[in-house]
């Protein structure tokens, strides 16, 4: 898939715009989400579903404040966000009524993508949502979220809806114009990235941690579009401070990064496995288990782990890692508990029987459970 590719099949569309895009100094500019709501209303009317993800609600309860954001402890930022959430999403109904769009506003925690129940009842309000004529408007819900079920970053959230609502682009807006070959800040010569594939993916990007304004940068957004990119999602990151950036997007402008994804379809099930239940432990492969999951699509059987982490119940989502670089290849929904597991590791699925008293399964992952976390 190639960039103009990208845009021949186009139906549903989630677009994230992030603090500093928002932000008119320290403050959330009005004009800003007006110029968005043009935008959005133009897609629309061309036939395409759009569902908006927004941070900004701390960055707009501080403007009663002016805390120094950095140093504030996660209780104050839920406080400020639970004052800023409301003056957000009075911005947002303001402009969009004037477009005649309806929106609604949805918080959503990271528990919601863990349970498969809820997942799919999520999934099916907003697909009601958009039938309805309304365009969802969702942020993490900051003033309950704890470090067990928050996400952290809106880029992360964006990457999750997008799967879980099955988009064909994702759009990341922020305030500069793309990814960089180097520090466009530091470094004159640093060059825009038109698009870039996931196997010459680099995660060479410039570094904002300086900034009070958004507490993500651009590595969340590098994760985000390798997230999606897995389930062939393409993604676009660029600056959300122009007032016709969607409108360049798709008006096949040479606009911003895009990120082509990988040719590998997944299904559903497939998905909520890659991007919904926390993991609960690892299982570290060594090399001939490995290459036989990335390059030759196989289950995983209990010869090949060399030695587990973590405590794990049957059926929970587990992360496989390479023993040999220690990175991540795959994840998937286990068949044994982690004592199971660790009696059985390095023996033959012949051998299982004889050694637990019963067997389950001749494969500890299989394949129909499992979603790569690699592609090459």
């Amino acid at each position: 898939m190639d960039r103009q590719s990208i845009f021949k099949k186009i139906n549903r569309v989630i677009i994230k715009i992030g603090s500093k895009a928002l932000a008119d100094k320290d403050n959330i500019s009005y004009d800003r989400i007006k110029f968005l709501a043009t935008d959005i209303r133009r897609l629309r009317e061309s036939g395409i579903e759009c569902l908006l993800v927004s941070s900004g609600a701390i960055l707009a309860g501080n403007e009663f404040f002016n805390f120094n954001l950095k140093r504030l402890n996660i209780i104050k930022k839920q406080a400020v966000s639970s004052l800023g959430q409301v003056k957000l999403m009075s911005y947002y109904i303001k402009a969009f009524s004037k477009k005649e769009i309806n929106v609604s506003q949805l918080l959503l925690t990271n528990d919601i993508f863990n349970d498969r129940k809820r997942f799919l009842n999520t999934r099916a309000m907003i697909l009601e949502l958009l039938k309805m004529g309304i365009v969802p408007i969702i942020n993490e819900n900051d003033t309950v979220s704890i470090d067990e079920i928050m996400f952290g970053d809106n880029d992360i959230l964006a990457s999750k809806v997008a799967a879980m609502m099955d988009a064909d682009l994702l759009i990341l807006l922020t305030d500069i114009d793309g990814l960089y070959s180097n520090n466009p800040k530091t470094n004159k010569r640093a060059k825009l990235i038109s698009s870039l594939d996931e196997e010459s993916f680099d995660s060479q990007v410039i570094n904002d941690s300086e900034s009070q304004v958004s507490f993500g940068g651009m590595s969340s957004k590098i994760n985000a579009a390798l997230d999606v990119s897995k389930f062939g999602i393409p993604t676009i990151i660029a600056n959300g401070k122009n007032k016709n950036v969607l409108k360049d997007i798709f008006s096949y402008k040479d606009v911003g990064t895009a990120i082509i994804p990988s040719s590998i379809k997944v299904g559903n099930r497939k998905k909520w496995i890659g991007m919904g239940p926390k993991s609960s432990g690892k299982l570290y492969l060594d090399s001939g288990a490995a290459n036989a999951i990335v390059n030759n699509r196989k289950s995983l059987l209990p010869s090949g782990i060399v030695k587990i982490e973590g405590s794990f119940k049957k059926g929970q989502q587990v992360l496989c890692v390479s023993l040999k670089d220690n990175l991540p290849i795959a994840r998937g929904l286990i068949s044994y508990n982690s004592d199971e597991t660790n009696l059985i590791k390095g023996k033959k699925s012949s051998e299982i029987q004889k050694i637990l008293g019963y067997k389950y399964s001749d494969e500890i992952i299989n394949r129909d459970n499992m979603v790569l976390m690699q592609t090459k």
